[in-house]
């Protein structure tokens, strides 16, 4: 009996002065199903204090905007690009990914790396005059997500895709301003970012991606038959303003 007295009084007193929980390292279950590689899982209730960065970022899926610029170093890519993307965490920093992008742009012939507009080969003329691209883009692929212990609230990560989009050049009504009517284009992009949380479930980054693949153009010109042609596609996208919501 008296042992029994003394192992309960034991064990009382270790649980009385163990350390608290809530200083326990990123990781470790708080409230929440967490992760040891970029956080929780699910949402977690311990968060910093006013005017403190996260401990741990929150896991498991995670939508952002990404905006706002592309640029085709060889061929023509449209210029403008806003998109939306789904991130899924697979395990621990293995994430998949999947977006949408509209992409648009303004310009003529010379804009779209034309040697004329096709039109009377007059640059004068009003066939000719500047206006709207739009197009959409998709792309699917592969995230790893590093975990830096020091500083839980910064996520870099490196990415690849496999993408495709297809982009119609200006019309006014029903008639074309310049040769060049459609393009489309597949390409692999490899890229990596930077994801700043000043909470454990929103941040803020920028993401760099190289495009490397093909495009395919229809072209008419004036009383002249479609002609359907290939270039070579290289590009990056600068996307220096994207906010990622995670829950």
């Amino acid at each position: 009996m008296s042992r029994a007295l003394i192992l309960a009084l034991t064990v009382l007193s270790w649980i009385a002065t163990a350390p608290n929980t809530a200083n326990a390292a990123p990781g470790v279950q708080i409230g929440g199903s967490v992760d040891s590689q970029n956080g929780a899982s699910g949402r977690s209730s311990a968060r910093g204090g006013k005017g403190k960065l996260p401990f741990r970022v929150i896991g498991g899926n995670a939508v952002s905007a990404l905006l706002p610029v592309q640029v085709g170093f060889v061929s023509y890519m449209p210029r403008v690009r806003i998109g939306f993307q789904y991130d899924r965490q697979l395990y621990k920093s293995h994430w998949v990914h999947a977006g949408i992008a509209v992409l648009l742009d303004r310009g003529n012939w010379e804009t779209f790396r034309l040697d004329d507009c096709g039109f009377g080969n007059n640059p004068s003329s009003p066939n000719c005059d500047a206006a709207t691209v739009a197009g959409f883009d998709l792309w699917a692929g592969y995230t790893y997500k590093f975990y830096l212990k020091e500083h839980p609230y910064l996520v870099p990560h490196v990415r690849g895709s496999l993408g495709g989009g297809f982009w119609k050049y200006p019309q006014i009504g029903k008639s074309r301003i310049q040769q060049r009517d459609w393009s489309w284009t597949m390409n692999l992009r490899a890229g990596g970012g930077l994801r700043f949380f000043f909470l454990d479930y929103l941040g803020i980054g920028l993401d760099l991606n190289l495009a490397i693949g093909f495009v395919r153009h229809k072209d008419q010109e004036l009383n002249q038959l479609a002609v359907k042609s290939g270039n070579f596609l290289l590009g990056m996208e600068i996307l220096p303003l994207i906010v990622e919501y995670r829950f």
